[in-house]
């Protein structure tokens, strides 16, 4: 008799069990008080004593407190004490029809009024059930009149096909529209705090994202449930600043779960359907008819595609777009589109909020005048790269670089122009290095360049580009620099061996004149010859990415 889905939890029941039984406990009380009121208004009670309604009433009623109090031992008791006594309603408004004048008297009115509360406390199943029981009660009774087995005289309680055809078509009427509207209403109520729940859920997963992908993936992930979606997909591209270049992301989620960042997909075309949402900066429901190389390639060329447009506090902007196979303009499409907006406001604020905390974490980890990593930055990285080196075996090199005579410059020519010095240096280094090396500020005049995966070769390449670039820094002076480099496994295998071998090795490239590197544990400088010109115009190469190396 339970009105939940299978496998929905209690907590999604529209009314309570708990609730329904209070309730049917005044329902059944009405049920015993309007038939006798009936009677006694009408008056034709013949030789009959109330006490024939009375006693039967009182049972009833003492028998629906007794499951009531029983309910409480779980759900099968709870469903049973309403089952039970609703059976028993039905048999005692037969006897009072039996009393009051049959079919032509007050208790069919009850008696539909009954199929009616009942259908709407309990269910579908229970109002069709109680609407048979009363059919089947009301014609015994009037059986048992015609045969002679009740004492009958009213003209009401005599069998009549006609009068009873007419009290199956209201009882039965009444049963089935009731239930039907309260199933669909309820459907409906059950959806919205179905959608209701998940809306929390996404809240507090949004809550605890730390990074856009979280968000996308938990954003896609609710869509794909709540919209019924096979594929989801979130585009966000960072407004474009001073401080870095625009960024795209695109995350799709499909309906088996799996969730995939797409690194390689183009921007949307001007005039496609998820460039035109974003422009208009409104939901488009579109039947795609022409091709889309956005979407086919992302969606996997759906047919029909809802496109959520948003805003990112300024931040940049983004777009929820996923396969709808709603019909066009039905109230479910309606009722999705409405609840995926709902939750891509609350993915908005939280894609802003995790923008704000990244922009946060670079500005803790980066120096302020150079614009390089800081000290914490490099320190964190250099233990992530090591215990990485350790699990691949591969080489790591640490350079540690001094500006020479600094102190003199910033004596002659005053600190500001110490400081365009340094940032120009900072700028100068991270040109000059590959993509992945790390460029840091150590301290002072002192830079750190850490680089994964390079060899001794690579490392004395670097070091000569490093003296090269430093040659171009505009400044008041020539500005050259000591550099002192350490190679894992040959110099170290931890932190602080590596650094200590740099350390030592720059300290023996300034005691041999300055303006050169020196590798620890060889004898006399690795760059400082006439070749460093020639190497440092060769292309960069590439340092290896992480997510490329075997783990």
């Amino acid at each position: 008799m339970s009105d939940t889905l299978p496998g929905a939890p209690q907590a999604m029941e529209m009314v309570p069990l708990a609730d329904r039984l209070r309730w049917m406990l005044g329902v059944r009380l009405a049920v015993v008080l309007l038939p006798m009121l009936a009677w006694l208004v009408t008056g034709d009670r013949g030789d009959r004593s109330p006490a024939a309604l009375l006693v039967p009433g009182a049972v009833l009623l003492a028998v629906g407190l007794l499951m009531h109090r029983f309910s409480g031992r779980g759900r099968r008791w709870a469903v049973a004490a309403i089952t039970v006594p609703v059976m028993l309603d039905a048999v005692y408004l037969g006897w009072a029809l039996y009393l009051t004048g049959g079919i032509a008297g007050p208790v069919v009115h009850v008696i539909v009024v009954h199929v009616l509360a009942v259908t709407l406390l309990g269910s579908f199943r229970t109002g069709l059930k109680l609407a048979f029981w009363h059919s089947l009660v009301v014609m015994s009774v009037l059986e048992a009149v015609s045969t002679g087995v009740l004492p009958g005289g009213a003209p009401g309680l005599e069998f009549h096909a006609t009068s009873y055809g007419i009290f199956l078509v209201v009882t039965w009427a009444t049963a089935l529209t009731t239930a039907v509207l309260a199933a669909v209403n309820e459907r409906e109520l059950r959806r919205r705090r179905y959608d209701e729940a998940a809306l929390r859920r996404l809240s507090a997963a949004l809550h605890e994202a730390g990074t856009g992908v979280e968000v996308a993936e938990a954003l896609l992930a609710f869509t794909v449930d709540a919209a019924d979606a096979p594929v989801a997909a979130l585009y966000c591209r960072r407004a474009d600043d001073e401080d870095a270049d625009p960024v795209s992301l695109v995350v799709r989620v499909r309906e088996s779960g799996s969730t995939e960042v797409l690194r390689t997909v183009a921007e949307p075309a001007p005039g496609s359907l998820v460039a035109t949402a974003s422009g208009r900066g409104r939901t488009m429901l579109a039947a795609v008819r022409e091709s889309d190389p956005w979407v086919d390639e992302v969606l996997d060329g759906a047919a029909r595609v809802v496109a959520v447009p948003f805003g990112i506090d300024g931040q940049g902007r983004g777009v929820l777009a996923f396969e709808d196979h709603a019909r066009a303009g039905s109230r479910i499409e309606h009722r999705r589109v409405a609840v995926v907006e709902q939750a891509v406001a609350h993915a908005a604020t939280a894609l802003a909020r995790v923008r704000l905390l990244e922009h946060l974490q670079r500005s803790a980890l980066t120096d302020g005048l150079t614009g390089v990593a800081n000290r914490r930055a490099f320190d964190a990285a250099f233990h992530r790269e090591l215990s990485l080196a350790g699990r691949t075996d591969s080489s790591l090199a640490v350079v540690i670089l001094d500006l020479d005579r600094f102190k003199a410059l910033n004596d002659t020519y005053g600190h500001l122009a110490g400081d365009d010095v340094l940032r120009a240096v900072g700028a100068a280094l991270r040109q000059c290095t590959r993509q992945g090396d790390l460029v840091a500020r150590y301290g002072g005049e002192e830079f750190v360049l850490l680089l994964p995966g390079a060899t001794e070769r690579d490392v004395i390449g670097a070091a000569r580009r490093v003296r090269v670039a430093l040659r171009g820094v505009p400044g008041p002076r020539q500005i050259t620099a000591s550099l002192g480099i350490a190679v894992r496994p040959d110099q170290g295998g931890t932190v602080a061996e590596l650094l200590a071998a740099a350390d030592q090795a720059l300290y023996a490239a300034k005691q041999g004149g300055r303006d050169q590197a020196r590798l620890a544990g060889r004898k006399g400088a690795v760059s400082g010859g006439d070749g460093d010109e020639v190497l440092a115009a060769l292309p960069l190469p590439r340092a290896p990415e992480v997510g490329a190396l075997p783990e």
